[in-house]
């Protein structure tokens, strides 16, 4: 017979650009044999707040539980509080551990589990998880789960050996997944990586070399960097960062707090209400701004994502998917997040993304035939283009100050002077 269970927590909004730290919603796991059922309703009290903001476009402020659409287990929101391939991981690989030392059966984890063994201090964005039961303590809440940066070094090389196939035999496995798993499981993505607090107490996120990396990967992303900022790409502040005779680790302030506060942050994912694997154009994120976003900077965020998509044309950025971009809520909408994870990538031929409503090809071309939808002139979008490749030119020069070896800057003029 199954067993039916239930669990309720309550959902926090922390962000003060959004008013006072208040629960403002129920988050409930319904769980029926091996199914689960996760449904979200806001608490009346917020919903009568004259301030109150819905977190996502398919969660309006409306009384009552809603439940994402069918074949979904989460709405998106949740999902982008959720691990990526690298935390679940790391998650999966302590379950098994556990499993293993505590010689039971090893447990398939839920949406719900990688959801709620995320540490609360790194989580991404300001949607918090806490227990409703005193002391309503947070989920998942670790003590000193954001290692400072002097333990960087250490966790690069915790990383690097947790990629290779023989992990799991070493005697320093358990201590490596424990070090690892709080500040290393609360960001998306799939490289090797964890969150750390610098000199200051400010959070980053540090990319580490993955054990079969073929290219200085972290030295490829500092470049492009480096480049989007000349060319007027808001992006967050960086570091190139060297623990040893390999390659180098790529971290990156996080954009989601601000001094002591989150800012609530959404995946171009959750707000086109897309889903994985379902593809898409930079068209569809534009129209995200149009529907969604601040009226007071729509034209400015408009011009700053073709100036985005320009850019990642030039540059050869082609892992351009919808969850590598993102937006800040404010009061009266949604902004442009900073822009991150853009790298030059000589495997790739095409974009993630269509450039036009269908071409995931490589050029201007299409972008410049789309500059209407971003409300631009032909003018104003051929002057962004001319910015971005002004700045692109200058990628040799940096690429000799980084020291990219011979066949790295072959490749990188192969994939960006074409």
């Amino acid at each position: 017979m199954s067993t039916r269970s239930e669990t309720v927590l309550d959902v926090v909004l922390d962000d003060a650009t959004l008013g006072p730290s208040m629960a403002i919603g129920s988050l409930r796991c319904e769980r029926h044999g091996g199914s689960e059922a996760i449904s979200f309703a806001y608490h009346r009290d917020y919903l009568e707040q004259r301030r109150s903001v819905a977190i996502a476009p398919d969660l309006p402020l409306v009384a009552g539980p809603s439940w994402p659409a069918r074949g979904e287990t989460l709405f998106g929101i949740f999902r982008d509080i959720s691990p990526d391939r690298w935390g679940r991981m790391l998650m999966e690989r302590r379950e098994a551990l556990e499993a293993r030392d505590a010689k039971r059966r090893l447990r398939r984890l839920s949406e719900w589990d990688f959801l709620t063994g995320v540490d609360d201090c790194t989580r991404m964005g300001a949607l918090r998880l806490r227990r409703t039961a005193p002391p309503h303590a947070w989920v998942d809440e670790r003590e000193r789960s954001a290692p400072p940066a002097t333990r960087l070094r250490e966790l690069e090389a915790i990383a690097r050996e947790l990629g290779r196939e023989d992990a799991e035999e070493r005697p320093e496995y358990a201590r490596w997944l424990a070090q690892l798993v709080a500040p290393g499981t609360s960001m998306g993505g799939a490289r090797p990586k964890a969150t750390f607090a610098d000199e200051h107490g400010a959070l980053w996120l540090a990319k580490f070399p993955a054990h079969d990396d073929r290219r200085d990967v972290g030295a490829w992303e500092y470049l492009a960097w480096r480049l989007a900022k000349a060319a007027g790409v808001v992006v967050p502040d960086a570091r190139l960062l060297r623990f040893g005779r390999g390659y180098r680790s790529f971290a990156v302030r996080r954009f989601d707090r601000q001094g002591d506060s989150r800012r609530l942050y959404a995946s171009t994912m959750t707000l086109t209400g897309r889903n994985d694997g379902e593809g898409g154009s930079y068209l569809d994120i534009a129209q995200a701004i149009q529907r969604h976003g601040d009226p007071a900077t729509l034209a400015d965020d408009l011009a700053q994502l073709y100036r985005r998509v320009a850019f990642s044309i030039l540059v050869g950025n082609r892992d351009d998917h919808l969850r590598n971009h993102g937006f800040l809520r404010t009061p009266d909408g949604w902004r442009l997040a900073p822009a991150f994870d853009i790298n030059p990538n000589p495997d790739k031929h095409e974009h993630a993304l269509a450039i036009d409503a269908h071409d995931p090809s490589p050029r201007l071309a299409n972008l410049r035939a789309t500059h209407a939808f971003y409300r631009l002139s032909a003018v104003q979008a051929k002057t962004i283009e001319a910015e971005a490749r002004d700045a692109v030119a200058h990628w040799p020069a940096i690429a000799t100050e980084l020291k990219l070896p011979r066949t790295a800057r072959d490749q990188l003029a192969a994939l960006i002077d074409n």
